[in-house]
């Protein structure tokens, strides 16, 4: 909708400015838990938790699109953009796990460990990272140290992610770190064929198919949790 919105209307929405970026120094689930605190959406969670299976509750909402009625949230404290804020950094969460298998969020804390490579690619994901407080500290530390090849990535990262990031395997690079992240870990040839190829279909059935993912398999499996 915010991509959508005139520029008349989206000066209105913004205001004096949105700065989304301080969120991605929250955890992936800790910022889900601020969209459904801001969404008004903790009462329902509870009751849909109590359920005898509350995912299937859940992937039936999710399917049937559910209408949320929102009247600023909690006691009516949050505004349109605040909305937008949150869901502005969960989309760049998810794209940047279709693109990387990693959140920005797993990005920025391992850029704060001093991978200067994380850093460079949660830029790529979203230029406004650059104002993350991890990510400016890292900045200012560069500019003080007069670190010339550090800037000269940075200017390469603010162009956005490469060709190649973007064409092939966003939808299985998703699939890969949602069956980590929930344990499934030791999953036969058969059972990642059967999975990814014919019921989720993101990956095309061909000669080589079982082996290719079962390469892509083992790679996500290094990588740390989202």
């Amino acid at each position: 909708m915010v991509r959508s919105a005139s520029p008349e209307k989206l000066r209105e929405l913004i205001g004096d400015g949105l700065w989304w970026a301080p969120l991605y120094e929250l955890s992936l689930i800790e910022l889900l838990a601020w969209m459904l605190y801001v969404l008004g959406e903790i009462d329902h969670l509870k009751m849909v938790v109590q359920q005898p299976d509350p995912q299937e509750i859940l992937i039936k909402e999710m399917e049937d699109d559910r209408e949320i009625e929102w009247n600023g949230g909690p006691g009516g404290a949050f505004k349109r953009s605040d909305l937008v804020l949150l869901a502005m950094a969960l989309q760049r969460n998810v794209l940047s796990i279709m693109v990387f298998q990693r959140s920005i969020a797993t990005l920025v804390k391992e850029a704060g460990d001093g991978d200067d490579n994380s850093l460079f690619d949660a830029v790529r994901l979203d230029r406004s990272a650059v104002s993350c407080p991890t990510i400016a500290a890292r900045i200012s530390k560069a500019e003080l140290l007069g670190e010339k090849r550090f800037f000269h990535r940075l200017r390469s990262a603010l162009k956005g992610p490469q060709q190649k990031h973007w064409k092939s395997y966003q939808d299985l690079r998703y699939s890969l770190a949602m069956l980590r992240e929930m344990g499934f870990d030791k999953l036969s040839d058969d059972q990642l064929e059967h999975l990814l190829i014919d019921v989720l279909k993101v990956y095309k059935s061909s000669p080589n198919a079982r082996k290719n993912l079962r390469k892509q398999y083992y790679e996500s499996k290094k990588l740390k949790s989202l």
